[in-house]
């Protein structure tokens, strides 16, 4: 664990719901994320008392390590402690900021402002991703974003992110060379609104473990719809067929678990709930969805 107390704070460059902090630790600038204070969350039209993202930083971090065991470049990620002027010590996760080296981020929501003058904000659709995309006359590989897109998509419904909206995901400009940036932003994944006598009783529960890990929804739209990932995984778009049958021979599920469970200051309790539910998920959506996807050939 990193003593971020031994950084240097900066003037804070980042954007964003959760607290963060910049800082420069042994010469790298990272984002510092805090676990979100508890607040109360609406959920199937009920006010759920003590409910908040305060596990955010670790989804954040596990989730980056499961994408990039996919072979997916993404931000590097630590966790460590850093104690604040009132004396709390939290564990944060430090994000390095990967364009310190050159190149400049632009999130997807900022690419609509400039091409769709007519939408202010731009919701989370399918539509727009490909309107944005295809408008933006700057990326001439506008087949590679897409499709890097729909990767991301695959490995999202793995660990069940509701989250990867305009803002989560962006394209990487340096020296006029226009690529997918790595993947940032994870910390809406992985159960970070539950705390870990939440995930006992789901454990103890089959009915409520399945319907907590199984029903899924992306921030996404598409044709007007909300996507549940185990509804659109049973009739994949053709682009998501083509992004399943590259990335699915590429999850290692033994990797996954390792990853979780060497992951510090979780509980055990927490890492049984992530280590059976993205199994569940990559079990009954993924994989069927792959065998699918491949009879479709023959």
């Amino acid at each position: 664990m990193i003593d971020f107390n031994l950084g240097k704070e900066q003037f804070n460059e980042y954007t964003g719901s959760e607290k963060k902090t910049t800082m420069l630790y042994g010469g790298e600038r990272y984002m510092l994320k805090y676990p979100d204070p508890v607040r109360n969350k609406k959920i199937k039209g009920e006010l759920m008392g003590g409910l908040s993202y305060k596990n955010n930083q670790f989804s954040e971090h596990i989730g980056c390590c499961i994408f990039r065991s996919c072979g997916f470049e993404t931000q590097e990620t630590v966790l460590g402690h850093f104690t604040d002027k009132e004396g709390k010590k939290k564990i944060v996760v430090g994000c390095k900021d990967f364009t310190q080296q050159g190149g400049k981020l632009f999130e997807i929501n900022k690419l609509g402002n400039q091409t769709l003058v007519n939408q202010a904000k731009l919701d989370a659709t399918i539509e727009n991703v490909y309107g944005v995309i295809n408008d933006c006359d700057l990326i001439e590989n506008k087949s590679e974003i897409l499709n890097g897109f729909w990767d991301m998509f695959v490995v999202d419904a793995l660990i069940g992110n509701g989250d990867r909206h305009l803002g989560n995901w962006g394209i990487l400009v340096k020296d006029s060379l226009v690529k997918l940036a790595p993947v940032y932003d994870c910390g809406s994944s992985l159960g970070a609104m539950l705390d870990d006598s939440t995930m006992e009783e789901m454990l103890q529960s089959s009915n409520e473990f399945k319907n907590q890990a199984y029903n899924k929804l992306s921030c996404y739209y598409m044709n007007g719809k909300r996507i549940f990932y185990h509804e659109i995984f049973k009739k994949p778009p053709t682009e998501l067929q083509e992004a399943i049958k590259r990335v699915v021979p590429r999850i290692d599920m033994e990797k996954i678990c390792n990853i979780i469970d060497s992951t510090p200051h979780i509980s055990n309790v927490r890492k049984e709930y992530l280590k059976k539910a993205v199994e569940l998920r990559y079990k009954q959506i993924i994989v069927p969805s792959f065998k699918r996807c491949i009879s479709l050939e023959t």
